[in-house]
């Protein structure tokens, strides 16, 4: 077993376990501290200076109309007590205390340990405390002056500014709340992190890692960011690899297929009559293989970054009515109307030749899965900063829980369609070349339509994908 396993810190359930541990004993602490205080019979400290305070503000009575007799002592202080804030009361040499009301006897024996330190002290007992003693003489006879009803004392063993109840429930909600955040920030700060990179490798973005500031932890979440590491380590190779496998293979086949191309055109001199649809048949064939390879090629160079954009002010109108026109031609056959809707004219930033493959490749595909005698609608307009096409057909439409691989690469809906399944994928890469986005939204009853937005300008413009 490795020697950071037995670490408790090194494991979020050791972090877990320590930070609610630690809990435990600071709670088990306090709650000592408090049976300690209510478990003592009484409190004996020396005065705080607010107790000196009060004793200078107090206006004492005038105890020499007393005279020696007690009784009229006594008779004074219990008047002034009856109405002072602060009850004074007097203890001779015999331990006899003048005044009224008379405390409980716990506190006679609080009393004599304050009369056996030396000076001032401040008893305290319950909710009570007394100021004293004080060396008084009243017509030559000496007596010990005490104050009743003085601010409390602060409880022992904590420092002065916890006195206050609300300071106590300050500091415990402070502690608690600290070491909930530093346990919650230290699990979820990580996980966030995970979260984050997940998404960018969802959204393509291969070389998203979760970092050292995940992988270098020791505990389970270290341990799922370096698994997590190793396996996007693991798809960027596998994705890379087939992407260089696609290039390779498509420019291998070029070559043989140029040449198949070449001899057919020396067949169709050389063949006798009777061979011509044969011919045309793989003729079409070699057409559609060529065309699917050209595709291979667009994608294997937008997947490595390959592509740049030729940026340039272009009339994009014109562009939307020259895919219109080749659409038209070839819709002729099966009587499909093509309805344009055009906001010109339109200038924009862009690639000429890549925004008119992307509307060739939607348009295409509005054609394939439109039914005969059908109508598809492409329009164009421009809005503050950007411009909108929609091209909408009234084929079948697509589940929509398809909707979103329509642009994954390869994917094909329908299987008996001959396609390759890249022409959308290649319009998607194009649009977001041009910082633009792409969608696909059923109509009702049926049908599809594809939206673009694409900013006039682009802030890349001049950089390479």
């Amino acid at each position: 077993m490795q020697l950071g396993k037995l670490n408790p810190l090194g494991s979020v359930f050791g972090k877990i376990w320590i930070s609610f541990w630690l809990s435990l004993i600071l709670i088990v602490i306090a709650a000592y501290f408090v049976s300690f205080q209510a478990a003592k019979q009484y409190q004996v400290a020396p005065p705080a200076p607010r107790h000196i305070a009060t004793l200078s503000n107090i206006v004492f009575p005038d105890l020499g109309f007393a005279g020696t007799d007690p009784a009229r002592l006594a008779l004074i202080l219990t008047n002034y007590n009856d109405t002072a804030r602060f009850q004074l009361y007097l203890v001779d040499d015999a331990y006899r205390m003048l005044g009224s009301p008379q405390p409980p006897k716990r506190i006679l024996v609080m009393l004599s340990e304050m009369m056996e330190q030396e000076g001032m002290q401040v008893g305290q007992w319950r909710n009570e405390a007394w100021l004293g003693p004080i060396p008084i003489a009243v017509n030559n006879i000496n007596y010990r002056l005490f104050l009743r009803g003085v601010p409390s004392l602060p409880p022992a063993n904590l420092p002065f500014w916890l006195e206050s109840q609300w300071m106590q429930l300050a500091l415990a909600l402070t502690i608690s709340g600290l070491m909930s955040l530093l346990l919650t920030w230290s699990l979820v700060r990580p996980i966030e992190k995970l979260r984050q990179t997940v998404r960018a490798l969802a959204r393509g973005t291969l070389n998203a890692r979760a970092g050292s500031s995940v992988s270098r932890r020791a505990d389970e979440i270290g341990e799922l960011g370096r698994d997590f590491d190793d396996m996007a380590t693991r798809i960027e190779d596998l994705v890379s690899a087939q992407q260089r496998l696609l290039s390779n293979v498509s420019h291998e086949l070029r070559s043989p297929l140029t040449r198949l191309q070449v001899a057919m055109g020396i067949v169709r001199q050389k063949a006798p009559e009777g061979l011509d649809r044969a011919l045309d048949r793989i003729e079409r064939e070699s057409d559609r293989l060529e065309n699917m390879i050209a595709q291979i090629l667009t994608l294997s160079r937008f997947e490595n970054d390959m592509q740049q954009v030729e940026w340039r002010t272009i009339e994009l109108d014109d562009i939307v009515r020259r895919v219109v026109e080749d659409a038209r031609f070839e819709a002729e056959p099966r009587q499909i109307t093509i309805i344009d809707q055009i906001d010109g004219p339109l200038q924009m930033e862009g690639d000429a030749q890549l925004l008119h493959s992307t509307l060739d490749n939607v348009v295409r595909n509005a054609l394939r899965f439109s039914p005969a005698d059908g109508t598809i609608r492409v329009a164009l307009s421009q809005g503050p900063g950007q411009v909108t096409l929609t091209i909408s057909d009234e084929g079948p439409g697509v589940p929509e829980d398809k909707l979103a691989r329509l642009f994954d690469p390869f994917y094909r809906l329908d299987q008996t369609n001959p396609g390759a399944g890249l022409g959308l994928n290649i319009a998607l890469q194009a649009v977001q070349l041009h910082e633009g986005s792409i969608q696909a939204v059923n109509n009702q009853p049926h049908g599809l339509t594809v939206i673009i937005d694409i900013p006039k300008v682009a802030s890349l413009r001049g950089k390479t994908r």
